[in-house]
């Protein structure tokens, strides 16, 4: 196994003196960064956006909800720490060895299996016939239909456009780009 030597990483501040905040403050910046470079968790944000929108639109029990909830979170979770591994794996590996390659697959497969199964949830908690009224409602409504085609739009920008014109913005002002 080829390794690289070990780097050690300073804390900018002692841990003792750590706050609360700071560390949220931290969590939401790595949320965030995350959504920023990765497509496949804006994927995931902009189908959770649309199931909250469809969920909220018919009645569900508590337990339905919560069903739903834990999924999205497990999807979110799951492409988060599968982030995590790859950025790992691509510092601590500049070359293309066997074995990160083995180990990105797996953090992969395992976004994979909470999506499939998030899925699942939400087919076995959402497909009802008011789903479909409420649908065939929003297509059959003009500007339901508009509203709804324009944030289908909106959403295929942000999924699939969202680095490019952050980038963009970015050069624009002058300001160093943050890294991929």
């Amino acid at each position: 196994w080829d390794f690289p030597p070990v780097a050690v990483i300073m804390m900018p501040t002692d841990p003792k003196k750590r706050t609360i905040a700071r560390s949220f403050a931290d969590a939401f910046r790595g949320v965030g960064d995350c959504i920023r470079t990765e497509r496949n968790m804006r994927i995931h944000l902009t189908m959770c956006v649309y199931v909250l929108f469809f969920a909220s639109r018919i009645e569900l029990t508590r337990g339905e909800m919560a069903c739903l909830l834990l999924a999205i979170g497990s999807v979110m979770t799951a492409e988060t720490l599968n982030t995590s591994v790859e950025k790992l794996c691509d510092f601590t590996q500049k070359h293309t060895n066997h074995l990160i390659r083995v180990i990105k697959d797996m953090a992969a497969g395992a976004v994979l299996i909470c999506a499939v199964f998030a899925a699942l949830v939400g087919i076995v908690v959402l497909f009802r016939p008011e789903l479909w009224e409420d649908f065939w409602a929003i297509c059959t409504d003009p500007v339901s239909l508009a509203l709804f085609l324009l944030s289908l739009a909106v959403a295929a920008v942000f999924v699939f456009l969202y680095f490019s014109m952050f980038e963009v913005v970015v050069r624009l002002l002058k300001l160093q780009p943050f890294p991929r």
